[in-house]
């Protein structure tokens, strides 16, 4: 009975398959070890409490299009538990920003083992930063 079921309603099953999928991706996704995550309307709250970093995981080109102001470009391929221009913000307010928010959970892992206590990520990336109208800034081509 439940296989024909499913059989007649193939397309609303795998629509509610690939829903449900997405949904616990989400979830997990926003339970990185260590971090938190925050939206582009938190961030500028979060930076007025206290000392913060602004690290931004895009590869170059994409930070020299559109980045926020005063975030530093560490493209997550370069980012590196050793790097000491990076542990020199290790008692900072971490906040990590990508695209779109995946690269920014691989970077927070790499951030926890580099000791960094307080990881936040943008949650939506750059993308939800600029769905907000919030400053973007862009570096142009020498």
């Amino acid at each position: 009975m439940f296989t024909e079921f499913v059989n007649q309603n193939l397309i609303w099953f795998g629509a509610l398959s690939l829903v449900s999928t997405l949904l616990i991706l989400s979830y997990l996704q926003s339970k990185v070890a260590g971090a938190r995550m925050i939206s582009a309307l938190e961030m500028p709250t979060l930076q007025r409490k206290g000392k913060s970093v602004l690290i931004d995981v895009n590869k170059a080109d994409h930070f020299a299009a559109g980045h926020i102001p005063n975030s530093i470009n560490i493209p997550l391929e370069e980012l590196d538990a050793d790097d000491k221009d990076l542990l020199k913000h290790k008692d900072k307010t971490a906040i990590v920003i990508c695209q779109t928010g995946s690269r920014s959970a691989k970077a927070a892992k790499i951030l926890t083992t580099s000791g960094f206590t307080n990881i936040n990520i943008l949650q939506g990336g750059l993308i939800s930063w600029t769905k907000e109208n919030l400053p973007i800034s862009r570096t142009s081509e020498k």
